[in-house]
């Protein structure tokens, strides 16, 4: 059973997406499709992302610690997903769950990124120039927060990319593995 949900917050702080993408269930393979490449703007790696993603992760444990509810842990598979949608959005000048151009939302992501899960979900942020400040403005979110603080998610992707209309994208890809 596919459950989504979509939160958008707009103002000084920039945009806000909470998706809970999919249960493994409801993933369709869709990597057939072939995606034509878009370069509506370039989308930058910036230095310090790694440094950025990580801060994020501390966060967003710590959050998860004053409730008792474990780490989640770095991915590289979400991380690539993470990063590959940021681009998306960047390059295509959208911003949401669901890709406009295919239509896929974070489960069919996952499964075209060859990431087997029992579900994902997805937190997507843009305009925040700071990881302290993003992962507060999702922290003010109900949707945000339930994601945050799930504790079937063990693992997460964080990407940070620059470029597109709000200068700064935030990607969150949470996951319940299928191991």
């Amino acid at each position: 059973m596919s459950l989504k949900q979509l939160a958008m917050m707009t103002g000084l702080t920039g945009l806000l997406a909470a998706g809970l993408g999919c249960d493994a269930t409801a993933a369709r393979n869709d990597s057939a499709s072939a995606s034509r490449q878009i370069s509506a703007a370039p989308c930058i790696t910036p230095e310090e992302a790694d440094r950025m993603a990580d801060e994020v992760l501390q966060l967003v444990n710590l959050e998860r610690a004053t409730i008792g509810v474990p780490p989640v842990e770095t991915n590289a598979t979400l991380e690539k997903i993470a990063g590959r949608y940021a681009c998306r959005m960047v390059s295509d000048a959208f911003f949401g769950h669901q890709d406009p151009r295919t239509g896929h939302g974070p489960g069919e992501r996952a499964v075209a990124g060859r990431y087997a899960f029992y579900s994902v979900g997805e937190n997507l942020a843009a305009g925040q120039e700071s990881a302290a400040e993003a992962v507060k403005v999702w922290m003010e979110s109900p949707a945000h927060r339930r994601i945050i603080l799930d504790s079937k998610w063990t693992q997460v992707g964080i990407a940070v990319r620059t470029g597109g209309e709000y200068g700064i994208y935030w990607v969150q890809e949470f996951g319940d593995p299928a191991e």
